[in-house]
């Protein structure tokens, strides 16, 4: 019974590993259009400071900087590299496109940040690939960031 019971445990545990494998294809209507990100989805595992402030599942505020923006665009780029699971996708000035993948099931979340001309702000969509929750890794993600940059204004 224990011998069924490990072996039905290991045949969902690739099974699941497999259905992440292969529905983290990158999505193809990621990046700015009309100055916006791209929408959340509906479900919560994802984050963006272009949702409507009442939104609770989906709004971050944007992130306020006070330096030049491609100083402080470099510098958010530096942090992502520094955690050592992430890869630039996309970076030119006022658009930073960073995939970071979790490190024990392979997760790939897509991170979008966006500086507009004419503001002092910038905009970040945060959005896990697979599932439906993300336990608020992406708000965390976030938040974290916001803290990181805010150390650098003082």
């Amino acid at each position: 019974m224990i011998r069924w019971f490990l072996a039905f445990s290991i045949a969902l545990f690739v099974g699941f590993l497999f259905y992440v494998n292969l529905n983290n294809d990158r999505p193809e209507n990621l990046g700015v259009t009309d100055g916006l990100l791209m929408p959340c989805p509906t479900s919560p595992n994802c984050v963006s400071s272009q949702s409507l402030v009442s939104d609770d599942i989906h709004y971050v505020a944007p992130i306020i900087y006070k330096k030049v923006a491609l100083d402080i665009q470099l510098l958010v780029e530096q942090y992502f590299l520094n955690q050592g699971n992430a890869r630039i996708v996309i970076s030119e000035p006022g658009y930073f496109y960073v995939e970071i993948k979790s490190s024990f099931f392979g997760y790939i979340y897509d991170v979008e940040l966006y500086w507009p001309e004419s503001d002092s702000v910038f905009h970040i969509r945060s959005a896990s690939r697979v599932g439906y929750s993300d336990m608020d890794v992406n708000r965390n993600r976030v938040l974290d960031l916001k803290e990181y940059v805010s150390t650098f204004q003082k």
